[in-house]
């Protein structure tokens, strides 16, 4: 019987860092799966809310071309400031457009009323610029460039569209 007791042991030191190693590992993996997986969540939003930031100024250019043509004024009536090399900025919820002096200013964040602008509200990530080119006396090229930075990489998302002069 004595010799019986000193066969059964338990576990080694060495056994047990072993177990609780691939215990480990088992655990890290899906854990930096799903922490990647944030990670991207967050890029996207990011590049979804760029995307639209940069219709909403391409949309803003082409209804401000309508008005002016509608009411027989110039066709770039207060849409040329953005003509300049700095370009400009446009805010849609308070119905302006400014020039950049130097760099644009980042765009804000209202979280009372859920809208972007340049106002109201935190200063996001996001840096908006409109220029408009000359292609000839009718048209012009609306581009709008929205930079931000991801962590330490700075990312820009440039949107082009012409615009033309309609009788």
């Amino acid at each position: 019987m004595k010799n019986m007791k000193s066969q059964i042991q338990g576990f080694t030191l060495l056994e047990t860092i072993v177990a609780v190693s691939v215990l480990a590992l088992a655990i890290s993996g899906p854990l930096t799966l799903a922490s990647y997986a944030i990670h991207l969540g967050g890029y996207s939003q990011n590049q979804i809310t760029a995307f639209y930031l940069a219709e909403e100024a391409v949309e803003y250019i082409k209804n401000k071309r309508d008005n002016n043509v509608l009411s027989n004024a110039d066709w770039l009536n207060e849409i040329s400031v953005c003509q300049s090399a700095s370009g400009c900025i446009i805010d849609v919820q308070n119905n302006s457009i400014a020039a950049c002096s130097g760099t644009c200013p980042k765009v804000k964040y209202d979280s009372s009323t859920g809208f972007y602008n340049h106002q109201n509200g935190s200063d996001t990530v996001f840096t908006r610029q409109v220029n408009l080119t000359y292609v000839s006396d009718y048209e012009e090229k609306v581009t709008v460039t929205l930079s931000w930075n991801e962590g330490l990489i700075p990312l820009s998302f440039t949107l082009e569209e012409n615009i033309l002069n309609w009788p």
